[in-house]
């Protein structure tokens, strides 16, 4: 088993935009402030559910589509695939040609796919992290898409950093397909097929989720 997820710390990595809120804990309770006196620790954490290892529903971006609690779990537990494109660097586009080389006859209608640039190897902790990753392009998506994928995610952001159409998004999240980002420990696989589970808080009324998301290797494909 091989945790692929971005872990949650004060001071990790935040877009760096003025309504971008920072990953807070705050001790409600210490074992010095119990009134109980039961040496307890209560913590209460602030978490924006778009930093870190998280998946997004249509709701990110369409009012009318599934919010991340009506999404089916087995969405987000199954067969996936590792597209291997860690060649690639800072603000390289990942295309449908690219996507079909690299799963090329091990690819199948269904599966989950992962996009390996190794960009949290050479970034993550940094301040440019948001600034210079590869970034999935359109025909990217509409592979995909045309492929059956039920879930698509990268080890980086997926948009192109200075692009704010939200194209990409809306074509994956508009077709169904949640968007699984900042992943990390894509390298430790062994192989281009494994099992995913990365399940979603049970969340009511909002359009993302942190993920604790894992790969199993060896399991039956």
């Amino acid at each position: 088993m091989t945790d692929i997820s971005q872990g949650w710390y004060e001071g990790m990595p935040a877009y760096d935009a003025a309504w971008y809120p920072k990953f807070s804990v705050r001790r409600a309770m210490t074992p010095e402030t119990d009134p109980a006196a039961g040496g307890r620790t209560f913590s209460d954490l602030k978490i924006f559910p778009h930093n870190g290892s998280h998946v997004e529903s249509g709701y990110h971006f369409f009012e009318d589509r599934e919010k991340i609690g009506e999404v089916p779990l087995e969405t987000f537990v199954g067969r996936v695939c590792v597209a291997d494109l860690s060649y690639k660097r800072d603000l390289d586009p990942v295309t449908g040609e690219d996507l079909e080389k690299a799963l090329h006859g091990v690819w199948q209608r269904g599966d989950r796919l992962l996009i390996r640039t190794d960009h949290p190897n050479r970034y993550l902790g940094r301040e440019d992290y948001w600034d210079k990753p590869p970034y999935l392009t359109v025909s990217g998506a509409d592979w995909a898409i045309d492929n059956g994928a039920v879930l698509v995610g990268m080890d980086c952001i997926t948009e192109r950093p200075d692009d704010r159409s939200g194209q990409v998004h809306r074509r994956l999240l508009g077709a169904g397909i949640p968007i699984l980002e900042n992943i990390q420990n894509l390298d430790q696989l062994e192989g281009p097929v494994g099992h995913l589970v990365a399940l979603p808080l049970k969340i009511e009324g909002v359009e993302a989720s942190p993920v604790r998301a894992v790969v199993f290797e060896g399991w039956p494909a």
